[in-house]
């Protein structure tokens, strides 16, 4: 790494591809999203620019293959956006908790080139300025995507290119001095790797096994040949490499690999790879009929307690319920709102699996004499006496009462106190009963219970 005069710049920017065969991708965005829609409730003058991802991520999903542009300098974000907007390209930006200066860009790959264009347009109008403060370094090609990790996990906003003398980080004068830190880093880390080495062999079956010998540690790790990302997270468990560390080592393999193998090795598994927990497409035997064209995947992200699920519709409307926000009346609204349901039977249904599930808690049942009253949404209520169960309307109180009346053989008042008793139930979160028991495990259940380590020799 050196440093470089930034009016020399290639044009081509580099992106990570962060999706390929796997729809996880998609439910990350997704939990990503409803962080900003959560903040947006907590804070209601958040920086409403931001706003642009959640807009865009049905066009997103409809569009393909996504790809990302990481550590993107937030105060770009507009003018980005801006342009976006004119060529008709859908982005997403997610804000990472704790990161103030730097977002993550997601768009669809085929609009990669046009937003390429427009981040080359927004580079080169900054380079005009009379006082220019973008500031470079060259980096050599195999080690972009670890430094672009240390960026990341820094909060430190930068722009990849590539050109005929190798691949340039821009960046900000103001960023000096940490990029500078990330460099010596770097010096120590090839330092470091220069004692290490990692190569694809054949085992005892003729089954490839990657074999890596660490000379300054001492220790040899054979792990079964798999994609880069478990590559990196064994690196990181069994012999203690920080993150880029691990990238930058696993890197070092994809120069040796033939096309096959590389498509393999550099497949989108990095997603899962971020799951403690993941479950796709779940089924329940006794699934109301109105789910048919709702999408329920649970997932757990590792470092974090709280599973949630995630609820998508045909159209790519979605809602994420987390374990630690199990009110019925919020997750009601959210279910309304963000998949635009109206009819009452299809949020009972929807709500009900999510009960099932464990992501919503119970309805209040309340017995008034010899009717036991349950509100199963914010619009309608069940009454049940004897063998008679009626359902009724919240929202056309006259005809819940006269149905009450016909049903039941109830006087009007009693009817009255009836419809009160359910309204109420709404108002007394703190009497909710616990979610019921959780539904069996699905067959394509993913759970790291005992992580895969590799073997030793």
């Amino acid at each position: 790494m050196h440093g470089d005069d930034v009016a020399s710049a290639g044009v081509e920017v580099t992106t990570q591809i962060v999706s390929k065969a796997t729809e996880i991708i998609m439910d990350l965005l997704k939990i990503a999203i409803e962080r900003e829609r959560e903040g947006k409730r907590n804070n209601p003058n958040a920086d409403k620019i931001l706003s642009g991802g959640e807009v865009t991520y049905q066009k997103l999903k409809a569009g393909g293959e996504v790809t990302m542009i990481p550590s993107f300098d937030k105060n770009d974000y507009g003018e980005f956006v801006k342009r976006a907007k004119k060529m008709n390209i859908p982005v997403a930006a997610i804000q990472e908790h704790g990161k103030e200066n730097t977002l993550s860009l997601f768009i669809n790959v085929k609009d990669k080139e046009a937003a390429n264009a427009i981040i080359q347009d927004i580079i080169r109008e900054k380079m005009k300025q009379p006082e220019q403060t973008e500031r470079m370094i060259t980096i050599e090609k195999e080690q972009v995507e670890a430094f672009q990790t240390y960026c990341s996990e820094h909060d430190i906003p930068v722009n990849f290119m590539e050109s005929k003398n190798g691949v340039k980080c821009i960046f900000g004068q103001e960023y000096e001095k940490q990029i500078q830190t990330a460099v010596e880093h770097f010096q120590q880390i090839n330092s470091e790797l220069s004692k290490t080495s990692i190569e694809v062999t054949k085992g005892e079956k003729g089954k490839p096994k990657i074999v890596v010998d660490d000379d300054e540690l001492g220790k040899r790790l054979t792990i079964n040949f798999c994609p880069k990302a478990k590559v990196e997270r064994i690196l990181q468990e069994q012999l203690g490499y920080s993150e880029e560390k691990a990238v930058a080592m696993a890197s070092k393999l994809s120069s040796k690999l033939s096309d096959e193998k590389l498509g393999y090795y550099l497949s989108g598994s990095r997603q899962l790879e971020q799951m403690e927990y993941y479950e796709k497409d779940i089924r329940l035997d006794d699934d109301n009929l109105l789910l048919d064209k709702y999408s329920f995947a649970k997932m757990q992200l590792r470092g974090e307690e709280a599973k949630r699920l995630t609820i998508t519709d045909e159209k790519g409307r979605f809602v994420v319920i987390s374990e630690n926000n199990r009110d019925r009346a919020g997750i009601e609204r959210s279910i309304k709102q963000h998949l635009g349901v109206e009819d009452s039977e299809t949020v009972k249904a929807i709500m009900t699996k999510a009960e099932k599930l464990g992501f919503v808690d119970a309805p209040r049942i309340s017995q008034y004499k010899e009717f036991l009253i349950e509100r199963d949404t914010q619009s309608s209520f069940t009454v049940r006496g004897g063998s008679t169960v009626v359902r009724l309307d919240l929202t056309d109180k006259e005809t819940a009462k006269k149905q009450l009346r016909d049903s039941f053989g109830m006087k009007a008042a009693k009817a009255e106190r009836i419809i009160s008793k359910a309204e109420k139930q709404s108002v007394v979160q703190n009497l909710l009963r616990k979610a019921k028991e959780k539904v069996h495990q699905s067959a394509d259940t993913l759970k790291r219970k005992t992580r895969e380590r590799g073997s030793r020799k």
